[in-house]
């Protein structure tokens, strides 16, 4: 059962210029309060720009793909509540195996819980009127109570939207069975808050920005039995959310960081939050234009030696990918036996590496192998047992490291864990370093 987590989501803010909005219909851009702080924006946090000062990238045209597959098998933790609101930062909640936060839709603002998720470019949530959508957190977001809702006609469709009746409709199919379907619209969105009832802090009401989502009228699957109403997808995408804040001028940066743990995490957008950093954080470059956050993994060591497979096998196809919204981490098939033999070189050969119920007394569950994850110019991400072995009752334990993709990596949350991933597709490269993700240390 997942009761409440705690992700933290500060913002750094762009410029205090007027803004500009390519849909005239909707409203002026909300005033700026008195206390904005134009270089750190609202909530005010100690953010370090240090690590931002990398010479810009070129441009890069990203493409589209599908979504890769939640997992088949949901991760579930047991999560502590958090404490009442601290200070600028906001308490969020966390679903079964994925991150996610609270999104404030509309005029006045309604709250929608959204997954946070690497590996998608479209956001979507249930909207009234949707009969086969589940039971989540919140009401489905009703778009007549919104003074500042857009209903998109068939000449600002975006992305892989198509015009059916006169409207925008795109839909999302997921290989392991769910799927959703809806209508595109626009209002003002913002991420942040405390609850539904509390009135939105001027800072954060600045920073709502006119921004598409898909109105879900079907949903099937995970999709229909997950805590969080909906997704919120953070590719690279130009049409996610923290590039539409970075054009109008809500952030400084078109980047964002995630830190999760087991019991929730926080989130900055425009930055990173060095307060939390246990050590500097290591840079590796974008492999690919993808629209993805690919990069290049050249190895892979399991307590500090490499189990001998070829760097091409693990970035063939999509290449590695660093996804949020996918619980666990998953290695491609022709990896499996030169994994399962370094495994049971260091945990014995019994039981077998298999992603089932394994019986290890606690002696063994403590020496469960660091992975270790080498990537271009030779940075190094340690992700430890308690990552990724999942406690299934009395010395039971799941393995949640896959060796299942038929071509590439992708590493999920379980991967993330521990460490504050920085997403910065403005200089086109991903940042890691080990942190104390816990929202209660940020006091």
């Amino acid at each position: 059962m997942a009761v409440r987590a705690a992700i933290a989501v500060a913002l750094l803010a762009g410029t205090a210029e007027p803004l500009t909005r390519e849909d005239r219909s909707l409203p002026p851009a909300l005033p700026i309060p008195e206390n904005y702080n134009s270089t750190l924006g609202w909530p005010v946090l100690d953010f370090s720009g240090a690590e931002l000062d990398a010479p810009l990238p070129k441009a890069h045209s990203s493409t589209r793909l599908h979504k890769r597959n939640i997992s088949t098998v949901i991760r579930r933790r047991r999560l502590q509540a958090p404490d009442a609101h601290q200070g600028g930062l906001t308490p969020l909640f966390m679903g079964i195996g994925t991150h996610y936060a609270h999104v404030y839709v509309g005029t006045p603002a309604q709250r929608v819980s959204v997954i946070v998720d690497t590996g998608s470019h479209h956001t979507a949530f249930p909207c009234a009127g949707c009969k086969s959508c589940g039971k989540h957190t919140d009401p489905y977001f009703e778009p007549s109570r919104s003074s500042t809702l857009v209903r998109l006609d068939c000449s600002k469709c975006v992305a892989a939207a198509r015009c059916v009746a006169k409207t925008c409709q795109v839909s999302q199919s997921y290989t392991e069975g769910s799927s959703w379907k809806a209508v595109q619209m626009k209002d003002n969105y913002y991420v942040g808050g405390d609850d539904a009832s509390a009135p939105p802090r001027a800072g954060e009401k600045w920073i709502a920005t006119p921004f598409v989502f898909g109105c879900q009228t079907y949903e099937t699957g995970l999709f229909r039995t997950q805590k969080a109403d909906g997704i919120m997808g953070m590719s690279m995408h130009a049409q996610t959310l923290v590039p539409t804040m970075r054009s109008a001028n809500k952030l400084g940066h078109n980047s964002f960081a995630m830190c999760f743990m087991q019991g929730g995490g926080t989130m900055a957008l425009g930055g990173v939050d060095t307060r939390i950093h246990k050590e500097p954080m290591q840079f590796v470059p974008l492999a690919k234009n993808s629209g993805w956050f690919t990069v290049q993994l050249k190895d892979v060591l399991l307590n500090g030696k490499s189990i001998g497979v070829p760097e091409s096998t693990w970035n063939t196809g999509k290449g590695t990918i660093v996804d949020s919204g996918t619980t666990d981490t998953y290695l491609p098939r022709r990896a499996a036996e030169q994994f399962k033999r370094a495994w049971h070189a260091a945990m014995g050969p019994s039981p077998k590496y298999a992603n089932s119920k394994l019986a290890y007394t606690a002696a063994q569950a403590a020496k469960f192998p660091t992975i270790t994850y080498v990537f271009a110019g030779g940075v190094k991400v340690d992700v430890e047992g308690k990552a990724y072995m999942e406690k299934a009752g009395a010395g039971r334990w799941v393995p949640r490291v896959y060796l299942t993709e038929a071509s590439g990596t992708v590493l999920g949350a379980n991967f993330m864990e521990d460490h504050d991933c920085f997403f910065d597709a403005e200089r086109r490269r991903v940042g890691f370093a080990r942190a104390d993700c816990d929202y209660h240390s940020l006091k």
